[in-house]
Parts: C-alpha cells; sequence; structure tokens
C-alpha cells in the first residue's frame, strides 16, 4: 500500500509515463490491487485544483473501459463502487459509468449483485443526470433482464421503481412491464440458515410497488392478473388478488372500468365458490378497492347519479338476489360483499343501506319468511356491525345519518326479535351493534330497549341463558351514555329480586338466581353514579345479614360473601380504569364494613356472627386495599390513623366515631386481654390498610421501631394462628420496606439479637423457630427488592440453618420465596421500594451458590436443604441465567422430582416443561441436557402421572403435559425405547376420576402414540 501511494504521488506530481506503466505492471502482477489505486487516490478526487482532480478522474475511464475485460472486471467493479460513493464524483462519471457496456449474462450473482449497488448508488447522488442520459434506461433494461438471484432482485425492483417514478418511459413502458411482470408471482422459498435473511414478503412487498409505481402499467397487468386467477389456485390466487388490491387506486378508473366486468366477474366466484377463507377475504378487499375506485371516479366528474357507477349496482342486485334465501350459506357470502360496500365512498355506502336495510326489514315481517327470521337478523346484525366498525370517515357520517332516519323500522325489528326464542340472540347482537353507535339512539329509544331486555333478565324462567352476558354488555353500554336509563329502570328490577335473608341449603335455585342477578349487577355498575347505587344498596343488605343471628351460619356467610364479591368484583375493574370516584368510599364504605366486623368480634358469642366467618374476612380486606391505594396521601394518613388508634388503643376516632361505642372491648394485639381468635382475625384488615399506603404518607405510630418490635413478639405468639401471623408479617414487610430509613438501629440490632434468640436458637420449640425464620425472610425480601445492602447479609443467616436437622428444608424453601416475592404485598401497586432488576442480580448470586452446596455437600442433610432451596428458587430464575447450567442442573432437577413438597415438583416439571418446548421451537435433538436423561424424564413424569396421597392433580397434570412435551424436543430413536411402556402406563391417568388430568393424559397419549421415525 505504501509503494501505490508513493506511485501516485509521483503521478501526479510529474505526470510521467512510466510511473504510471509501473502501476499498471503492478496490477497486472496482483502486487496492488485497483481498489489500493483508488484508496490512494481518495485525496486527489476531493480537490480543490481542478486540474489535481482531471489527472484522478481518468481513473473512471479506465475502470469503465476495464469492465468490459473478463480478467479485470471484478477489481474494476469494486474500484467503481468505491469512486461511486466519493462526494467529487461528478455528474460526467456518473454519465460515463452508467452508459459504460457490461456482459452481465457471464458474471457470477455475487459479481452482479455489485453492478446492481453502483447503479442504486448513481440513482441515489445523481438522479438528475441519469433522468437526462437517454440511452441509460434501455441498457439497465438489458443489463437486468433474466436476474434470478433474490438478493439481486431486491435491489432490481428497487431500481425499477426509480425508474418508472423518476424518468421518462413512454418509449420502454412494455420492456420494463416484461422485466417486472415476469417475475409474478413471487414463489421464492428462503434456503434454511439464509446468511442475507431475505424473506418472501420482502420481494413480494418490492415487486409490488413496482407493479403499483404507474397508471401505465394497468391495460398490461390487468388482463395478466384476471388471467392468473382463473388459471390459478393457492398463493399465487392470494398474491394477485392481493396485488390487484394494491395497484387498482394507482392504475385509476378509467383503466378499472374497462376490465371490471371481467374482475367483478372474477371476485364473485372466488367470494361465493371460496377455496378457503383466507383467499376469499382478499378478494373481497379487492371487490372493495375496485369499487372505490370507480366510485372515486363518479366523485371527480360531478356525476349526478349520486356517485353509484352501473357495476355498484349490479353487485347489490346479485347479493339482494342471494339474500332472499337467508338461511342459504351464500348469504353469508352475500353479507360479506354487502359490508364491502360500506367501506367504499360515502354514496356507495348510503346506497348499499338503503338497499340492503330496508330488503331486509321487509323480509323479516313478511308472514311468508317466519321460518328465516334468525338469519334474516343475523344478516341485519352483520350489517350494523360492519356499519359499527368504520373508521371516522364520510362513510361513517353517511351511516350513522342513515341508521338514524331509519332507526325506527330497525329496531321494531330487533326487539320483536326478543320474544322469539329462536332469534333472540341474532336480535340481541344486532341492538349491542346499534348501542355501541353514539348519535343513533335517543334516551328514550334506550330505554324501550332497556326495558325489553329487563323484561327477559326478570322473568321467572331463565329466558337468556347463555345470551345474558350479551344482554349485560348492551345495557352496560347505554349506561356508558345514559346511565339515568340504567339506574331508573334495571337496577330497581335487579335490587327487588335479591332476597333480604340467605336462601336455605337446599334452596340451589333461589342460590343461582342471587348469583345471577348479583353477576348482572357487577357487569352494570361501574360508572361511578350506578356504582354508588350498589355500594348503598349491597351495604345495606350486608347489614340486615351480619346484624341479626342467621339459622344457619353457614348460608348466611355465603350470601354475604356473594355481596361482598360482587363489590370486589366492581372494584377490581374501576381500580384499573383509574376511577376518580373510589377514594370517596373510604368514608363510606370502609367504615361500614369495618364496624360490621368489629361489632361481630366484641359480641357475647364472636363465633356464631356472620360476619367474623373465615369466608367474609379476605374478601372485605381485598375491598379495604383497593379503596386506600387509589387515595391520596392526607386522606389515607386520616384512615390509617382513626384504624390504628382502633386496633392498639381501643379508641374511636375519626369516621368511626358515633358508629362503635367510645370504649369496646376490642384488644386485637394486646396478650393482657386474651382477645378472642375473632378479634386477632381483624388484623387482616388492618394490614390490608397498611399495605397500599404511600411512602410519604405519615404514619400513627410514635415509635416505628417499637411498634414493629411489638408486631413481631405478637407473630410468634403461641395465641396467634398460622394466617394472623401471615397477616403480622404483611405488615412488617411493607413497613420495613417503606420506611427502611427509620430503621437502622432496628436492623442492626433487635433484629439479629431476635434472630439468635429464636429462629437460630436450637433449643426453642420448632413452630416459633418457622415462624421467626418467616418474619426473618419478610424483612430480608423487604430489603433485597430495594437493593439494601442488609438483604444479603440476612440471606446468609438463612443459609447457616441449612445444617439444622429440624429447620434446614425450610430455609432452603425460604431462600426461593425471598427471590421469588410472589405475595403481593412487594409490588409498584402497593407503593412499594421495587428496585428494578433487583430480583434478577439476586437469583444470578444464589443458583450457582446453591447448585455447588449442593454438589460440594457431603452431609445428606445439607444436600437436602440445597435441594429444596434450588427446586423452590428455580420458577425465579430468569431463563437466561440457568439455560447454560442446564447440563449440571439436570440430575439435581429429577432428584427434586421425589420431594414431598407438591409445589416444589410442580415448580421442576415446569421449568422442564419450558425447557422442553424452547428444545422443540429449534428442532428435535438427539444431544443435551434432556437427551442425556431421556429415560429418567419418563420414568419421572410416569411415577408423577398417577394418582395417589401425595401425588396431587396439579403435579399429575404438570408431570403428564411434560411428557407430551417430550417427543417434540428429542428424536424418535432417543424416545423410542420408551414409547410402548409410556402408552401402557397412561392407562390409570385416562382413567382418572378428574377432568382435567384425563384430558392432559389422552393429549399426551395421542402424541406419544402418533410419534414415529
Amino acid at each position: 500500500m505504501d509503494i501505490c501511494q508513493e506511485l501516485v504521488r509521483t503521478y501526479v506530481a510529474t505526470e510521467e509515463e512510466n510511473t504510471l506503466n509501473e502501476l499498471v505492471q503492478n496490477v497486472n502482477n496482483q502486487t496492488m490491487t485497483l481498489l489500493h489505486i483508488v484508496k490512494a487516490l481518495g485525496e486527489y478526487l476531493t480537490n480543490e485544483d481542478g486540474k489535481i482532480r482531471e489527472k484522478a478522474r481518468v481513473l473512471t475511464t479506465f475502470y469503465c473501459e476495464k469492465i468490459q475485460d473478463a480478467d479485470t472486471v471484478i477489481p474494476a467493479l469494486d474500484g467503481l463502487l468505491t469512486l461511486t460513493s466519493l462526494p467529487t464524483f461528478g455528474e460526467n462519471e456518473a454519465k460515463e459509468t452508467a452508459q459504460s457496456h457490461i456482459a452481465m449474462k457471464s458474471l457470477v450473482q455475487s459479481v452482479r449483485y455489485v453492478v446492481f449497488r453502483i447503479i442504486d448508488t448513481l440513482l441515489a447522488k445523481h438522479l438528475t443526470t441519469l433522468s437526462s442520459t437517454p440511452p441509460f434506461v434501455p441498457r439497465y433494461i438489458k443489463l437486468a433482464e433474466g436476474e434470478k438471484d433474490p438478493r439481486n432482485l431486491l435491489l432490481a425492483f428497487n431500481i425499477a421503481r426509480v425508474i418508472i417514478l423518476e424518468f421518462d418511459i413512454t418509449n420502454h413502458i412494455d420492456d420494463i412491464f416484461d422485466i417486472t411482470f415476469c417475475y409474478f408471482p413471487i414463489t421464492f422459498k428462503p434456503p434454511p440458515n439464509d446468511p442475507y435473511g431475505i424473506t418472501t414478503e420482502d420481494l413480494k412487498s418490492s415487486l409490488c410497488a413496482c407493479l403499483s409505481a404507474t397508471p401505465r402499467f394497468g391495460p398490461l397487468a390487468l388482463p395478466l392478473f384476471l388471467e392468473k386467477l382463473s388459471a390459478t389456485a393457492g398463493n399465487t390466487k392470494r398474491d394477485t388478488l392481493r396485488t390487484m388490491s394494491l395497484c387498482l387506486p394507482v392504475y385509476g378508473p378509467a383503466v378499472a372500468k374497462s376490465f371490471a366486468p371481467q374482475m367483478w366477474s372474477s371476485f364473485k366466484l372466488e367470494i361465493f365458490q371460496p377455496l378457503d377463507a383466507e383467499t376469499a377475504d382478499k378478494a373481497v378487499n379487492a371487490l372493495t378497492t375496485l369499487l372505490s375506485v370507480l366510485g372515486q371516479d363518479k366523485v371527480q366528474s360531478g356525476s349526478t347519479e349520486e356517485g353509484i357507477d352501473g357495476l355498484t349496482e349490479e353487485v347489490v342486485t346479485e347479493c339482494l338476489r342471494v339474500l332472499r334465501e337467508p338461511e342459504k350459506n351464500q348469504a353469508q357470502h352475500a353479507i360479506k360483499i354487502v359490508n364491502a360496500c360500506l367501506n367504499t365512498t360515502p354514496a356507495i355506502c348510503t346506497y348499499t343501506l338503503g338497499r340492503v336495510i330496508p330488503f331486509l326489514i321487509k323480509q323479516f315481517h313478511d308472514p311468508d319468511e317466519a321460518a328465516h327470521r334468525d338469519p334474516i337478523l343475523a344478516a341485519l346484525r352483520d350489517v350494523l356491525h360492519a356499519a359499527r366498525e368504520l373508521k371516522d370517515s364520510p362513510c361513517r357520517t353517511e351511516s350513522i345519518a342513515f341508521l338514524e332516519a331509519n332507526k325506527d323500522a330497525i329496531l321494531g325489528a330487533l326487539t320483536s326479535g326478543l320474544k322469539a326464542k329462536i332469534s333472540r340472540g341474532s336480535a340481541l347482537s344486532g341492538l349491542l351493534q346499534l348501542s355501541h353507535m353514539q348519535g343513533v339512539l335517543s334516551v328514550e329509544e334506550m330505554m324501550f330497549a332497556a326495558h325489553n331486555i329487563n323484561e327477559l333478565l326478570g322473568s321467572k324462567e331463565d329466558e337468556l341463558g347463555d345470551l345474558r352476558p350479551i344482554a349485560l354488555e348492551i345495557l352496560n353500554v347505554i349506561s356508558t351514555v345514559a346511565p339515568k336509563v340504567v339506574e331508573e329502570t334495571t337496577l330497581p328490577m335487579l335490587f327487588a329480586s335479591l332476597p333480604d335473608n340467605a336462601p336455605p341449603r337446599g334452596a340451589d335455585d333461589e342460590r343461582a338466581k342471587y348469583w345471577g342477578i348479583l353477576s348482572a349487577l357487577a357487569a352494570l355498575c361501574e360508572a361511578p353514579t350506578l356504582f354508588e347505587v350498589l355500594v348503598i344498596r349491597l351495604s345495606t343488605k350486608l347489614e340486615i345479614i351480619c346484624g341479626s343471628t342467621p339459622a344457619d351460619r353457614e348460608c348466611a356467610a355465603a350470601y354475604a360473601h356473594a355481596l361482598l364479591q360482587t363489590l370486589s368484583n366492581v372494584l377490581v375493574r374501576k381500580s384499573d380504569a383509574g376511577h376518580a370516584d373510589v377514594p370517596k368510599y373510604l368514608d363510606r364504605l370502609l367504615p361500614a364494613l369495618l364496624i360490621a366486623v368489629i361489632k361481630a368480634t366484641i359480641s357475647p358469642t364472636p363465633g356464631e356472627e356472620v360476619a367474623t366467618h373465615p369466608k367474609i374476612l379476605p374478601t372485605i380486606a381485598t375491598i379495604f386495599t383497593m379503596v386506600v391505594r387509589l387515595a391520596l396521601a392526607p386522606k389515607q394518613a386520616s384512615f390509617i390513623h382513626s384504624m390504628s388508634k382502633l386496633f392498639y388503643e381501643t379508641r374511636v376516632e375519626g369516621i368511626l366515631v358515633s358508629r362503635l361505642p367510645p370504649q369496646c372491648n376490642f384488644h386485637p394485639f394486646d396478650a393482657s386481654f386474651s382477645a378472642s381468635p375473632e378479634q386477632r382475625n381483624t388484623v387482616h384488615l388492618f394490614a390490608a390498610s397498611i399495605i397500599p399506603l404511600r411512602p410519604e404518607t405519615p404514619l400513627p405510630f410514635e415509635n416505628i421501631p417499637q411498634t414493629l418490635s411489638m408486631l413481631v413478639e405478637w407473630c410468634i405468639s403461641d395465641l396467634t394462628s398460622d394466617t394472623q401471623s401471615l397477616a403480622g408479617t404483611q405488615i412488617l414487610s411493607s413497613l420495613v420496606n417503606k420506611h427502611t430509613d427509620k430503621l437502622e438501629s432496628w436492623l442492626d440490632k433487635y433484629l439479629p439479637n431476635f434472630w439468635q434468640e429464636t429462629a437460630y436458637n436450637p433449643r426453642q420449640v420448632r413452630l416459633l423457630r418457622i415462624r421467626a425464620l418467616r418474619i426473618w425472610a419478610t424483612v430480608t425480601c423487604a430489603l433485597v427488592v430495594q437493593n439494601h445492602t442488609k438483604g444479603g447479609e440476612y440471606i446468609d443467616n438463612v443459609f447457616s440453618l441449612f445444617e439444622d436437622p429440624l429447620l434446614g428444608r425450610v430455609a432452603g424453601k425460604v431462600v426461593g420465596e425471598i427471590a421469588s416475592n410472589n405475595d403481593g404485598v412487594l409490588t409498584k401497586k402497593n407503593y412499594a421500594i421495587v428496585r428494578l432488576f433487583a430480583l434478577q442480580k439476586l437469583c444470578t448470586q444464589l443458583l450457582p451458590r446453591v447448585i455447588s452446596g449442593h454438589k460440594e455437600s457431603k452431609d445428606p442433610q445439607l444436600q437436602d436443604a440445597h435441594l429444596v432451596a434450588l427446586a423452590s428458587l428455580i420458577k425465579a430464575v430468569p431463563k437466561a441465567t440457568y439455560a447454560d447450567r442446564l447440563l449440571v442442573l439436570m440430575p439435581i432437577l429429577l432428584r427434586g422430582l421425589n420431594l414431598e413438597d407438591t409445589e416444589l415438583r410442580i415448580n421442576i416439571f415446569e421449568i422442564l416443561f419450558h425447557v422442553a418446548k424452547d428444545t422443540a421451537d429449534l428442532g428435535a435433538t438427539s444431544t443435551g441436557p434432556l437427551a442425556e436423561h431421556a429415560g429418567s424424564l419418563v420414568k419421572a413424569t410416569l411415577l408423577n402421572s398417577q394418582h395417589s396421597g401425595e401425588i396431587t392433580p396439579r403435579v399429575q397434570i404438570c408431570a403428564l403435559r411434560l411428557l407430551a412435551a417430550l417427543p417434540g424436543a428429542l428424536r424418535y430413536d432417543i424416545l423410542h425405547p420408551y414409547k410402548s411402556e409410556v402408552v401402557r402406563k397412561l392407562g390409570p391417568a385416562l382413567d382418572d376420576r378428574r377432568r382435567a388430568v384425563r384430558k392432559e393424559a389422552v393429549d399426551c397419549r395421542s402424541i406419544w402414540f402418533q410419534f414415529n421415525g
């Protein structure tokens, strides 16, 4: 390269011919390449001195001459490609390069690709020059003719499109059309592992862009498109229809009109006699485009025929002819065409609606067609649905105007259809479409529709059945536009149907009825005004049920739970939608629920009260969490202050004043009063109020560390049940996470001392140690999710228990629980401080530690603890973390399938299932961790697919899913030895008493039975 630069500089400075000859000789001897010379000339090609540049331009001429020589064509083309990209490559050089001759057919694909790149670069940088060079187009046509390589074709199609759009091709229309249309349709299939990544869709899109680049192709292309439609099938037919849809708007109405009858004939055949649904849909799209193009021509020409051409009239008339027999399959295809007409122009849309809807309504009222009223209403429903789906456009405006003008007839037919059971489904669906179109129905008409639906909802016999969701959706749509309609007509009827007291045990029909009514109320009462009515009415019902001693507590609790669940279901949707009215129920709904529970716990017989039933409190707690979560900090502070005074000091303040006696015998946290289990259970409500507090909400505790210490002691007390202790640990988790900065001393002193005295103390009873370990894990998780340094220290303490014979396995499981953080407390939704990737980072650290601990441990106790830790942890570990360790993990995981804990076995089965599915996606293999342990996997899955005392249905289902995934992941020669055993031993699972297990077993046996080499 240094010699090349020296010779170039010498020649530019002296113009000695000997120097030039030496350069040529070096190129011929292959001592240097032409590309080296181009690079050496770079500074001279861009020099401001014209004379110096002129010396360098000689190279362009030199290269253009050399591309005609078979021996030098490749380096010459490489040199030209470099030159054309330089900023000083001028117009004259571009013209000279474009007009040079090259024997394209004698070149290999990679060299032809360089030629196309040179032309593409010239067009990008010197378009004006080339467009004024007449010989360029015919030369390019000859050059591109017969190209077959997909990479080159992509460039060739792009170049052809530029030429069509930017050049005068008047004298070359036929030739350019020939070198592009000859590739239609594209049948290219990319080879496996194609390095260029060219897809069939890439080529199709580029070719379509060429064919749709000019209206001059219309007379040439349309006859050929029609020929391919009639002579081909499958993908070719679909590609043709798709391309016609793209090309017709460009070809224009004049060309489209001359071929319109033939196109309609072809499209009609594909729609009414479809080979498959996809082809029919593409034919409908092509027809839509054709009618739009013809309709636009009428609009632009100012025709007095309201934009309707003869073909549109013929199309609609043909559809009406078919719709005379609405019960036949052809009617569905006709409706597709009608719907296509609605998506064209406003004039065609109005014309189509004006002919089709009156025709269908007249048919519906015809006594001779009484037997076919359901298919008639189904057709009407589909037309209304198509009108509803129109995007904001003139067509939508016209359709709304037409429907508003004809709504009486439409509404009359639909409400009449509600009376007959056979047509009720279509009528309801039609009403749903109509109610969705704002501006069509007035409030009075909505009330009329709601009244008709109310009659069905309130009937003694279940006249709606499976249609109930559609009816409720109609009322729901109406409630968003005119909530008063539902509030004044539907809700009173539904509330009046609810019983004041729970039905007795044997009254299954009455119980099913109130569940149906409550599900209807839950579906309807999301709007703020309706939800307020729902809260008032259901709160009153709850007060009646909880305020009296029931004859049957279980039935009353079931009814109360249904009422509370209804409120909870609506609140979930309102919370997700961010409704602004939810926080106001902090003062309205929550005190009423809390007081009902408190009164029940301080009664003489709290165990007999409805409000203290175990089913009730969790649902009330869920309602508390959702309402408190959406309140602002001041509102939260006021509420939690009142709750704290009540729970810790038995003082009635704030929103609870006048609702409870000033001094009530309520002491859930005070051990000295020996509070009843029912009172201790109410801590769930306190936890539900603490968990969703914002970090900035002031806490009601004067001394937070002292409060937490008392809570810890309460959680490990003998008087506290496991579920009560869980509620206490949830309070701990939330407070530690959001107020860590106020707890440094507590974390440094109190908690380590607590650990040494309880969880780590072998002299303590096992139950207390387990609870202490749970508390430790809760605090650890609260720290880990925010990347607090003490989180890692506390996890080390958990590992120190692996050697303990009583707590080793429990500690192992706790490791996975910390990494999973799946208790629903520490979430962004609850305003917890959760750092991005904190848990992923923890899993990345823990996985190798657990694996090495299991492999290196000689003590069976330590091995078991690490095995449990791995089984518990693995579900939380990201796939990327464990994927490269599968060879090491597989034997450990297989051993974990013998663990007694069903949750851990399920974790392992789910991980192995995902591994098998990922392997199957890449193709069946005979190597890797699955293949290496195929026999053990088959044996373990078969063993866990059989029902026994320690194998639950969930374990069976997971085992069967993994077993069914193995044939897709492993080659036949690997699994063949086990095929007969699998098919034989699946028998008990096929006869399992649980339907879900039987279904998985049937699917699994079918896969293995059909598994062949």
